[in-house]
């Protein structure tokens, strides 16, 4: 950024406080009208969005002007040339001229104007529309946000013809996406004194995009997969009319190789871990599971005890046999009578009489080989409710339409999955950190949301999480 002198920011200080109050007094009775009397709030924003363009569109000339003629412009800037532009903002589409100018010893150019009110060079969209598109996306997906867009952004009167509906490809906003240094997310300690954690885990798989041309002729006839861990963390539950809440909910999500690793080292900071005396692994009992579920220990205060879903243990046995009363049999030897031999005893009966044996005698030796980890979720006040998650924490993003992603990048979707999941403002995330380097750490205590918090910005607006406050800022502290 070009440092401007402090009389020059003066005069653009003060040129854009007029043109901001003029605007503004324009509108002000029309919009009193629609207030108290037609109450329409299509029409006021309409009035904003139109009032705010006006501006941009009167102040742009005018700052550049008073560059342009400035003794600082002339002394150690030539203005090369003169063009148009076109930029996309969250309210409407701006058009200007801006002029071009080249530094006399460095010989590198830029425009006034852009820098001014932080446009970045070379884009059609704002970081305010990009952050909410984006921000949506994560929300829904990239085809919903990329076709409904018009109605976030532009006049609602518009959204009422579908003849005037715009739309911005979901390539373009993958692209957005891909471009973004995605920062690493440093979330709230949880104050909690509770001696025991629930750590629910499970997998789900997720189509590969690949370049069959890469494959030999036998791989390409097979299916390609991702596989993505999910690790949902909590230290209780309440129900109020019949609906459970998980108390201090974290989610953990990941396509890495050494997930149990990276999942410790973000929980060790988010709870007060030395105070757990049991930890219960809750989960289908699979080996990647089971093998990292020793990295739970970290002090020796620490118990970890392993219990296996409910869910999949009644899975089995639904494919075990088709009869109901078997099935009650099967699940009353395990769950009531805590059997283990009448449990054998009853499944060996029915492998005998079945044609399929060999699948069946690995329903009954994955139900023998977790027996204890089955009694144990059995006996916990808080069941597992993993199936539910991984549901709504991956497969509804990621497997419920057959599209696929590149190991590059899958990761960088899920970790804003991840943030979303855990309440991180992704618009703001992405408006704090798009133009920062891949060491920049998002805090979310360090943030501060103060509507009024003076700004040293000339602009009547700039590029924020809350564009809107800069606009009260502006009129607050105006001199």
């Amino acid at each position: 950024m070009t440092i401007i002198p402090q009389k020059l920011k003066n005069k653009i200080k003060k040129i854009t406080k007029n043109v901001i109050n003029e605007a503004f007094l324009k509108e002000l009775c029309s919009l009193n009208q629609l207030l108290y009397i037609e109450n329409s709030p299509i029409h006021v924003i309409s009035i904003f969005k139109k009032t705010m363009l006006e501006i941009y569109q009167k102040s742009i000339p005018l700052i550049d002007d008073i560059f342009l003629n400035s003794d600082y412009r002339k002394r150690n800037f030539y203005k090369s040339n003169t063009n148009n532009r076109t930029i996309i903002t969250i309210y409407g589409e701006l058009n200007y001229t801006r002029n071009y100018y080249v530094d006399k010893d460095k010989n590198n150019g830029f425009y006034f104007v852009d820098e001014i009110f932080n446009f970045d060079r070379y884009v059609t969209y704002d970081h305010i529309v990009r952050s909410i598109l984006i921000d949506k996306s994560i929300d829904i997906n990239a085809n919903n946000a990329s076709i409904n867009y018009d109605l976030n952004l532009f006049d609602l009167k518009s959204y009422l013809d579908s003849n005037a509906t715009q739309s911005i490809s979901r390539q373009t906003i993958y692209n957005w996406i891909h471009k973004w240094n995605l920062p690493k997310v440093e979330y709230d300690y949880i104050d909690d004194d509770s001696n025991h954690l629930y750590v629910m885990v499970d997998e789900k798989w997720i189509h590969e995009q690949i370049r069959l041309a890469l494959l030999s002729e036998e791989e390409r006839g097979k299916h390609h997969y991702i596989m993505s861990k999910c690790f949902v963390t909590f230290t209780g539950a309440k129900t109020k009319n019949n609906r459970t809440t998980l108390l201090n909910k974290h989610t953990f999500l990941t396509t890495s190789n050494n997930a149990w690793k990276e999942f410790m080292d973000e929980i060790y900071n988010i709870y007060n871990y030395e105070n757990f005396k049991e930890i219960y692994l809750l989960s289908d009992s699979g080996s990647w599971i089971l093998s990292g579920s020793s990295e739970l220990k970290l002090f020796k205060e620490n118990k970890v005890i392993l219990n296996t879903c409910e869910f999949h243990v009644k899975e089995y046995i639904n494919r075990f046999t088709h009869s109901k009363e078997s099935r009650k049999e099967l699940l009353n030897s395990i769950y009531e009578e805590k059997d283990k031999k009448k449990f054998t005893k009853l499944a060996d009966k029915i492998i005998e009489e079945s044609k399929n044996k060999k699948k069946k005698e690995q329903y009954k030796n994955y139900i023998l080989r977790h027996w204890k980890a089955i009694l144990n979720m059995k006996d916990r006040e808080v069941k597992s409710s993993m199936e539910s998650h991984i549901s709504h924490c991956i497969a509804s993003q990621f497997g419920s339409r057959p599209k696929g992603y590149s190991r590059k990048k899958i990761q960088k979707y899920i970790k804003l999955q991840e943030y979303k999941l855990n309440g991180i403002n992704i618009m703001d995330l992405y408006l704090r950190s798009y133009n920062k380097d891949d060491s920049y750490v998002y805090n979310k205590t360090e943030i501060s949301y103060s509507m009024f918090e003076r700004d040293t910005s000339v602009l009547p607006v700039k590029s924020s999480s809350d564009p809107i406050s800069y606009v009260l800022n502006g009129l607050a502290f105006s001199i």
